[in-house]
C-alpha cells in the first residue's frame, strides 16, 4: 500500500536528535556512519611511518569524511594546495560491510585553476584525456580501518585494466558462524579477457600478490540476456560474494576466495529492468536514483521513479535463494520547498540504512533526510552545511573494528602458530594424564 508524505521537507516528524562529533568510545559512536567517497588529504604532517588516517565521525544522516597523510599516499613535493594544479586525489570506493574500507589514489596533474578563492570544478573523468592522448596515472589502492587509522598499501595490480570495473573488499572470518574481526580478505576486479568472457584478477592477504588471471563461467541467465552490463555503482559486498550492479538491468556475483569462481545473475525486479543505455551520461544520472546495498542481512534495492511530482520511491528485498524480489515499501513524496525554489527537484538516493531496511536516506535540494518508509516519516535531517558531497559510503562501525589489525600473511601465519601451539599442549597434558 502507498503511504502519502506531503510537504516531505518541510517538517521533521517529532525531534531531531543531536548530531554532533561523538567521543571515542564505542558505546557513544554512531553504529554506523555515511562515509563521503572523497577522501580528504592531510598536509600537516611531517613524513612517517606510522602515519594513520582519521575519520570525522559524525551521526547520519550527516556524512563522516575521512582523511588521509599526504605524505602516505605519495612521498615527495605535492602541487601547491592553493595553486592551479591538481595531483594526487582520492577515493573510498567500497567496503567490506564489516567496517573495512577500500580506497584508490591517482597520482596525475590537471589543471583546474582557483578563481576567488574557488577551484573551478572539472570532471576527473574528462580531465584524464588530453590532446596527447589518455593519460596513465598511477593508481594506488589501500585497505584501511576507519576507527584505529590502520592502512595496507597495495602493490601494484600486474597492469593496467582497460575494461575493467570497479574494485570490490570481501572479508571473510574463522570465528564461530563467520562473525567477528576478518582473518582473510580479497580485493577483486571483473574485465574482460581476449575471448570476450569474464575474468577475475584479484589480491589476497593470505599471499599478499595479486594473482594472474582466473577464468569466470559465465550463468546462462547473462548468457541469454545477450546485452553488455555496465557495472559502474559502488561493489557490493554480501553473502560471501562480490555484487557488481548495473542498476538498468541488474546485478553480477562473484565469490572472489574461490579458485574456480562462478557467476551468478540477478536480475532487477520486474518492471525496473530498462534497455540498454548506450549513452554514459544518461547511466550516471540514472545512478543518482536507483541503489542496491545491504540492510538487515538482505540484499536490497531502492529506486525513484517519475520524473515529475508526485515521485514514487520503491524498496525491494531479495529472497534467501537469490532469485525473487519483494516489494516492501512504495511511498509517494511531494516536496515542498519555501523561498525562490519553484520546480521541486527530484529526490536522489544517498544511502540504504544498513541497520534498518525501513530507512533510506534521500538526497533534496543539498539535504539529507533520513526517512521511515514503513511509517512514511522523516525521523532525521541534516542542514545544508551539512552536506558536501551526494556520494557516500555506508559503513558499519561493529564494537571490535577499533582495536582489530588488517590481516596479513603475518597475522594469519601467527594465528595458525598460536593454534597448533594450542593444540600441541592440549596433546601433552592429555599424554600426562594418561588419557
Amino acid at each position: 500500500m502507498s503511504l502519502l508524505l506531503r510537504r516531505l521537507a518541510g517538517a521533521v516528524a517529532g525531534p531531531c536528535r543531536h548530531l554532533g562529533r561523538p567521543l571515542s568510545t564505542a558505546a557513544s559512536r554512531p553504529p554506523w556512519g555515511m562515509i563521503l567517497t572523497e577522501a580528504e588529504l592531510d598536509r600537516s604532517g611531517a613524513p612517517s611511518r606510522s602515519a594513520r588516517a582519521s575519520l570525522d565521525l559524525v551521526e547520519p544522516p550527516r556524512s563522516s569524511r575521512l582523511s588521509v597523510p599526504a605524505h602516505f599516499i605519495k612521498p615527495g613535493p605535492l602541487p601547491d594546495p592553493e595553486g592551479d594544479a591538481v595531483g594526487v586525489v582520492g577515493w573510498v570506493i567500497g567496503g567490506s560491510g564489516d567496517g573495512l574500507l577500500l580506497l584508490r589514489f591517482y597520482d596525475t596533474r590537471y589543471h583546474a585553476p582557483v578563481v576567488a578563492n574557488v577551484r573551478l570544478a572539472v570532471n576527473f573523468q574528462l580531465s584524464m584525456t588530453t590532446s596527447d592522448g589518455v593519460l596513465d596515472p598511477d593508481v594506488t589502492h589501500f585497505v584501511c580501518n576507519p576507527l584505529s587509522g590502520q592502512m595496507y598499501r597495495l602493490p601494484a595490480a600486474i597492469e593496467t585494466t582497460k575494461n575493467g570495473t570497479g574494485c570490490g573488499l570481501l572479508t571473510r572470518s574463522d570465528g564461530q558462524h563467520g562473525h567477528g574481526p576478518p582473518d582473510r580478505y580479497v580485493v577483486a576486479e571483473l574485465t574482460k579477457g581476449e575471448s570476450g568472457s569474464s575474468v577475475l584478477r584479484r589480491f589476497m592477504s593470505e599471499t599478499e600478490e595479486w594473482d594472474d588471471l582466473v577464468t569466470v563461467r559465465s550463468s546462462s541467465a547473462r548468457v541469454v540476456g545477450g546485452r553488455a552490463m555496465h557495472l559502474n555503482q559502488q561493489v557490493v559486498a554480501f553473502g560471501g560474494r562480490l555484487w557488481w550492479v548495473d542498476v538498468s538491468w541488474g546485478a553480477l556475483s562473484v565469490d572472489p576466495f574461490s579458485d574456480r569462481p562462478e557467476e551468478r545473475f540477478v536480475e532487477l525486479p520486474k518492471g525496473s529492468v530498462l534497455p540498454d543505455l548506450t549513452g554514459i551520461g544518461g547511466r550516471r544520472i540514472l545512478d543518482w536514483y536507483r541503489q542496491m546495498g545491504v540492510s538487515e542481512g538482505k540484499l536490497r534495492y531502492v529506486e525513484v521513479s517519475n520524473a515529475e511530482k508526485p515521485f514514487v520511491v520503491s524498496a525491494f528485498s531479495l529472497d534467501d535463494e537469490g532469485s525473487c524480489w519483494t516489494l516492501e515499501h512504495r511511498m509517494e513524496i511531494t516536496p515542498s520547498w519555501k523561498g525562490e525554489l519553484k520546480v521541486p527537484e527530484r529526490p536522489r538516493i544517498g544511502a540504504i540504512d544498513p541497520l534498518n531496511a525501513n530507512v533510506v536516506y534521500l538526497i533534496f535540494f543539498h539535504e539529507v533526510l533520513a526517512v521511515d518508509m514503513a511509517k512514511g516519516e522523516v525521523i532525521g535531517r541534516s542542514s545544508p552545511e551539512d552536506v558536501k558531497s551526494c556520494s557516500v559510503v555506508p559503513c558499519i562501525l561493529p564494537p571490535w573494528l577499533e582495536s582489530c589489525q588488517i590481516p596479513s600473511a603475518a597475522t594469519l601465519s601467527s594465528k595458525k602458530t598460536d593454534v597448533e601451539r594450542n593444540t600441541l599442549a592440549d596433546t601433552l597434558v592429555r599424554v600426562d594424564r594418561g588419557s
